[in-house]
């Protein structure tokens, strides 16, 4: 199980470096929209309005937006993770980790959201 864990972080984190350039934007790409890496912003609101969670990476602090896209390695759906708890909506996989689109870091899913 460690293993299969490990094999699917590693096939993520290469997809997302394939796809995402030298200034942090991503690739042209059917799957993928054009999307910048936006810059880490102090007390920026999440995607989640305003009564929802405040939502942050636990490593850079780096707050995701509405439009930032997440990749799907079991479907290659792309979406808001933040949208669904990291459930991807096309085929169900429920991601316990997500990566930072700023710092390229892994963390529980669960560990993004702020109190």
């Amino acid at each position: 199980m460690i293993k299969a864990d490990n094999l699917r972080r590693a096939m993520v984190v290469r997809c997302l470096l394939q796809r995402i350039g030298s200034v942090g934007s991503f690739a042209d790409n059917s799957l993928m929209p054009a999307v910048a890496v936006p810059e880490v912003a102090e007390n920026a609101k999440s995607g989640q309005g305003d009564g929802g969670p405040f939502i942050r990476c636990p490593r850079c602090k780096w707050a995701p937006r509405p439009d930032d896209r997440w990749l799907c390695t079991e479907c290659g759906h792309t979406w808001n993770t933040f949208d669904t708890g990291g459930v991807c909506p096309s085929c169900l996989y429920r991601w316990t980790e997500t990566v930072c689109l700023a710092c390229r870091q892994w963390s529980p899913h669960s560990d993004w959201y702020a109190s």
